[in-house]
């Protein structure tokens, strides 16, 4: 089996070379398809993470659920990940690497039925994910173990492959959603 190591540098050429056009266009399929899941209209609020260098586009996520649910995104504080709540695309800045934070201080703990929108390079059938190896997402899942939430990954189909390494310290996914499938 390839490492993971190989697989995101796979993956990372893949995504560099796959078309601007093809990442909105399927991006707005897949945030369609969750907004038609069950975990999505049960939740009273989604912690997502901010999309950024070729991901998923969660912008739309986020703008059409302001004032809906409410909204958590991540922020990297002391080598740690933390959620704080947003109410406008104005309360987030550039932080570390370009990626946008929040700027507010209403820190998100999660609660039974909330919703992750879970980022990732790689994924496979078996609902594993191979992330950008800092290991922010499975020391979060981990920290919050005993709170039953949903943890759903959106993926371009090129994304999600036979199958990926997995170590003790992974924490697997409850669901994988692409254009061409949904992994449950």
């Amino acid at each position: 089996m390839i490492n993971k190591k190989e697989i995101r540098k796979q993956i990372s050429e893949k995504k560099l070379n796959y078309p601007i056009e093809e990442i909105k266009s399927k991006s707005n399929i897949i945030i369609n398809k969750l907004l038609n899941t069950k975990e999505y209209k049960d939740c009273h609020t989604i912690f997502t993470y901010v999309s950024f260098n070729r991901e998923v586009n969660t912008t739309s996520l986020i703008k059409g659920n302001l004032g809906q649910k409410k909204i958590a995104v991540p922020k990297i504080v002391d080598n740690k990940m933390c959620f704080y709540f947003i109410n406008s695309l104005d309360n987030l800045r550039a932080g570390t690497m370009g990626i946008l934070e929040p700027v507010t201080k209403e820190l998100a703990i999660p609660k039974e039925g909330d919703l992750f929108i879970v980022p990732g390079l790689a994924f496979d059938k078996n609902k594993n994910r191979i992330g950008y190896g800092r290991g922010y997402y499975d020391k979060y899942f981990k920290e919050y173990k005993h709170v039953n939430f949903h943890k759903i990954a959106l993926a371009f189909d090129f994304q999600i492959i036979r199958e990926i390494p997995v170590d003790e310290y992974d924490v697997k996914l409850d669901s994988i959603i692409s254009p061409k499938k949904t992994i449950y």
